[in-house]
């Protein structure tokens, strides 16, 4: 919107919001996951180191304790191999998980954003309709006023008093729910950009001017690379594939190699032992629960799949009616400007014939009426 002011709100929300704090801790977290399912495909090297103690006590007055020592230090070396995909497919679904959390990010980012543009440009808006009242105000006690000292003349009734004093009392009714209106408004504001809520108002100016052109909104497929909630879901979708690939490699056979070399003594390392083996394991009966695992991790993959499409459809809801919105709002605006030019049109008639004594201030005060609510309607 070309609006310094906005940036900057807008920069130092991005900089101290809390939800955004939070997000950015759960990025964290997720790219732990990646890197620990990483690790997983490398081999472990343990290193154990023992020294162990031993006496019975004395057995008798003049016979010592009878003590045994023993020292160990040995290497452990340990590798799984990746026959059937398993780890590989642990460390791509977390891959996704975690990029789908930078998504997230992104797009708690633009919902930040455009919390905070939304207030900022209501703010000014109650802020702009504080000063029409203010004005109206102003307006309405010249001419009540007016019609006190033409009553006071024999050139009005009373009735024309009391309409024009109805019409001052509503307007000043106005002014604490707008005033209430906008110190709530300033206090999301703050809470948005991370602060406690406070009297001191960041926004003071009541400009409003016409909004730029509206970007360019491409096509509806390019909703699926440009809103970062749909990148995520896409992402989320793709890990919860490879977590398939994973309950199912989890029926196979598991295969480890490894090796360990101990050095032992009593009490110096006096002896080395080297070994070296292989391992394989293999599930034979588990009553279904591997397979129903496999199930599982399906349907739950063929709900995210669901909910991918779901949310496409909603994000393309959420543009259209936002468009159609823009639209129809500039054409009344339009529409109400040319209905407020009329109606100022008519109220200036009206006090014409009424100073002249040709009508009563009925129509004067009617058209007052509708000039008002078109000002705070624009």
């Amino acid at each position: 919107f070309e609006d310094e002011e906005l940036n900057r709100l807008i920069q130092a929300g991005l900089e101290d919001n809390f939800g955004l704090q939070q997000s950015v801790a759960r990025i964290e977290q997720a790219t732990a996951l990646a890197r620990k399912a990483r690790a997983s495909l490398y081999p472990t090297l343990d290193l154990n180191a023992g020294y162990d103690l031993d006496w019975d006590g004395e057995t008798g007055l003049s016979e010592s304790q009878d003590r045994q020592e023993s020292l160990s230090v040995g290497l452990l070396l340990r590798w799984e191999l990746d026959a059937w995909g398993r780890l590989s497919s642990m460390r791509r679904a977390e891959n996704l998980s975690a990029q789908a959390t930078v998504e997230d990010w992104l797009g708690a980012r633009l919902l930040l954003s455009s919390a905070i543009a939304e207030t900022y440009f209501e703010i000014k808006e109650r802020l702009r309709q504080l000063e029409v009242i203010q004005a109206q105000i102003e307006i309405n006690q010249s001419l009540l006023k007016l019609t006190t000292l033409r009553f006071g003349q024999g050139q009005s009734s009373i009735v024309d008093v009391l309409q024009q004093q109805e019409q001052l009392e509503a307007t000043l009714a106005r002014v604490p729910a707008t005033e209430a209106f906008i110190g709530q408004l300033e206090y999301s504001l703050d809470v948005l950009l991370g602060q406690t809520p406070g009297p001191d108002a960041l926004v003071t100016s009541s400009f409003l001017g016409r909004p730029p052109p509206l970007p360019d909104v491409g096509i509806p497929a390019q909703l699926l690379t440009r809103r970062p909630d749909l990148r995520g879901a896409q992402k989320r979708v793709l890990a919860f594939d490879y977590d398939v690939g994973v309950s199912v490699a989890n029926q196979f056979p598991t295969l480890s190699l490894g090796g360990s070399v101990d050095w032992r003594g009593d009490p110096s390392f006096g002896d080395e032992v080297t070994a070296v083996f292989a391992r394989l394991s293999a599930p034979l009966f588990n009553a279904g629960e591997l397979r129903n695992e496999v199930n599982f991790r399906k349907a739950r993959l063929d709900e995210a799949l669901a909910g991918y499409s779901e949310r496409y459809l909603s994000a393309l809801l959420e543009v259209e009616v936002a468009l159609l919105a823009e639209r129809k709002t500039e054409e009344r605006l339009v529409l109400v400007e040319k209905q407020l030019a009329t109606a100022q049109r008519l109220l200036s008639e009206a006090r014409n014939r009424f100073s002249q004594g040709l009508t009563d201030y009925l129509p004067v005060f009617t058209s007052l009426n509708i000039v008002q609510n078109l000002e705070r309607d624009v």
